[in-house]
Formats: structure tokens, sequence, C-alpha cells
């Protein structure tokens, strides 16, 4: 054993040398995890959870048609925060530009209105990432609502509907009622930094494996250290468990520093169950240690290393849903993320993170994870070579 620790430890400080693997290593994951978290924030559209809509409006507060705007939004679950120049600020801290949601309301309405003159309404968002077209669509809601209230009350009352008493539109029956009943308990899909730190985490765990591990074997191989090391006092089973090992603490290193970092600077909660979630990801990195070794053994140039681990990698993640929710995607995705490693692992993350999941619903991915390591522990010891032919 304290041969085997000797080679991991000496194989993971001779890896870490490299200036290239600690920016992949410490940088690189922290630049993903913003820009990919920030991207797709809102990605699953609305969750029916109430957003809030910064107004700005100058106009009297009792105006009839600001009155019925204001009713239409709130039914279209936002939460108002209305300003303006007399009213600058909310709760004596926020602004109307704090809000990234914004809505300018011109103070002339009623008038306009009952002339038939055009109103112009400005909405702006920023920043609301593929969840924008949604905000869009429900503010036009409300606008149109608003409009189709008007001619209500040009029908019921057409002798003083320039009044826009808009209580009888509001009062009107509906003549198609939608019913609404519960499918089963609703379950909130991850998006933004809830989906992109641990997605891209599980990403760049195979990732640096792949490439800074096998690459170290390789070159250890081409320049004939591998084939030295096979005349010192030591077996070929000790000499694989060590670079297997040191692999493994290298991918190990990147997944304590994810989880940290996740949590430190993206609010990242990793759930009651944090240890089953740690277990498995250490299985995971067991297992592209493994699949380290196998790369490292079998290429024949630093180009097959370069270009087939990234393009494995990049495929994979992108499949199993580590750039966005898995769950957002067409079914024929859904499925095929089942079938692949990457998937497995972020369906186990998705359960016992988001979706209320216990150790029991994420047995199978576990056996299939610990069956990855060993499968790919196998493959070091069966494809393991000390030189480059």
């Amino acid at each position: 054993m304290k041969q085997i620790w000797l080679i991991a430890h000496k194989d993971f400080l001779y890896t870490i040398k490299d200036k290239t693997v600690l920016v992949w290593l410490f940088i690189m994951p922290l630049v993903f995890f913003a820009f990919i978290g920030t991207t797709t924030q809102g990605f699953s559209g609305g969750s029916g959870n109430q957003s809030t809509l910064g107004v700005w409006y100058e106009g009297p507060a009792d105006d009839p048609v600001f009155a019925q705007l204001q009713h239409r939004l709130e039914a279209e679950d936002y939460l108002l925060r209305v300003f303006s120049p007399e009213q600058p600020l909310y709760n004596e801290k926020w602004t109307f530009e704090d809000y990234s949601r914004q809505l300018w309301v011109p103070a002339e309405l009623q008038e306009p209105m009952a002339a038939g003159e055009p109103i112009e309404i400005n909405y702006r968002i920023d920043n609301d990432g593929m969840g924008g077209d949604y905000h869009v669509f429900k503010v036009n809601k409300a606008v149109y609502q608003t409009l189709g209230d008007l001619l209500i009350l040009k029908k019921t009352a057409p002798q003083d509907w320039q009044q826009l008493d808009f209580t009888q539109a509001n009062e009107q029956p509906r003549h198609i009622k939608l019913l609404i009943d519960s499918a089963g308990e609703q379950q909130n899909i991850p998006t933004g930094f809830k989906q992109a730190v641990p997605g891209i985490l599980v990403m760049f765990i195979m990732m640096i494996a792949l490439t800074s591990g096998a690459m170290a074997l390789y070159l250890e191989r081409k320049t004939g250290v591998l084939k030295r090391l096979s005349a010192a006092p030591i077996t070929p089973r000790q000499l694989i468990l060590g670079k297997w090992l040191g692999k493994w603490i290298l991918a190990a290193c990147q997944l304590v520093y994810g989880m940290i970092m996740g949590a430190l600077l993206f609010s990242i909660h990793w759930g009651e169950h944090w240890l089953m979630i740690f277990i498995m990801l250490m299985a995971w990195a067991a297992a592209c240690a493994g699949f380290a070794i196998f790369m490292g053994s079998v290429a024949k140039n630093e180009g097959q290393i370069n270009g087939i681990p990234v393009i494995v990698s990049m495929l994979l993640a992108a499949l199993g849903g580590c750039w966005w929710p898995i769950e957002v995607a067409p079914a024929w995705m859904q499925q095929l993320a089942l079938f692949l490693p990457t998937g497995w692992v972020m369906d186990a993350l998705h359960e016992l993170m988001y979706f209320g999941g216990t150790l029991a619903d994420v047995m199978f991915h576990q056996f299939a994870l610990y069956g990855l390591a060993i499968l790919g522990l196998v493959l070091a010891f069966t494809k393991f070579n000390h030189e480059v032919k």
C-alpha cells in the first residue's frame, strides 16, 4: 500500500505542475459556472411562482385605466412595485432601476383611451435569460386583456362607456371556464446556477481526468518513464493502482473545490443528502480515472488525447443534461440520457437536490456508477501499456 500511495502522490504532484492544468482545475470551472448559470437562468420558463415587476407611473393613483392594468398584471402573478417622482423608493431601499423587469406607463391614460387615441406602454427586460419571452408574453397578455375589457364596456354600456368603470367588465360571467386540477406534485426544474454548477462540475471532472490525466500517462510512456518504473521493485498491480489513484485524487480535488465554490459563490445548497451526492460523484471521478488510464495507454499520439476526450466529454455533457436541464428536452433526448453515464449522474443529482428524492430513489444510479468505476478499473488493468509502439 505504501508503494501505491507513493506512486499516486508523485503522479498527482507531477500533473498539477502544469499551469494549464491548474487553470482548468480551479479557474475555468468558475468561469463556466458563471457563464452557463447566467445564460440558462429561467430556462424552464414560468414555474407558477410570482415575479416582481417595477412600474414607473406618474399619473393619478385613481386612474381607472391604470387600476385595471394593475388588476390584469396581478392576475398574471406579478408583484407590482409602483414608482414615481413622489415615490422613488420601495421599503426605503429599492429603486426602479434595481429591477430587471421594468414597465413605463404614461401619466395620461383615461382621457386618451376615452378619446380613442393610441397609448404607448414600454416594457424592458434585462438579463432574464431564456425565460424572457415568457414574461413578454404575460405583459402583452395583461395589456390586451385591458383593451378587451374596454370592448366589453362599449358593448354593455354604450352610452357611458367613457366613464371607464371597469367594474362591469370584471363582473361579466365568463362563457369559457378553465378547470385546473392537480396532476401530481409539481417539480420545479432547476435552472441558472442550480443547474449549471452541478452539471458543469460533472463535465469538468470527466474532462480533466480524460485530458490532463491521460496526457500525463501518455508522456510517461513516450519518454520511457513507465518502462524504467517497470524495472523498479514494484509490481505491475501496484504501478497501475498507483497511477489510477493519482488520477482519482486529481478528479476528487476538483470535485471538492467545485462543491465548496458552488456553495460559497453561487449559493448552491447540496441538500440533506449531500454525503450521498459526494459519494456518487467520487464514484464518477473513480470511473473517469480508470478511463483516463485506458486512454493514456492506448493513445498513439498527443492529438488523440487532445481531441477525442474533449469531443466525448462535450457530447456526453450535452446529451446527459449537464448544460441544460434534461427535463426541458424532447422526450427522445430524455430517454437517451438514461443510457449515458452523465445522464445517470445528473438524474441522481436532480432527484436528491431538487425533487425531494430519497436514497432509495437513486439506488440504481449508485449501482450503475459503482459498476462504471469497476469497469474503468478493469480497463486500466487490461489495457495498461508501458510504452508507445
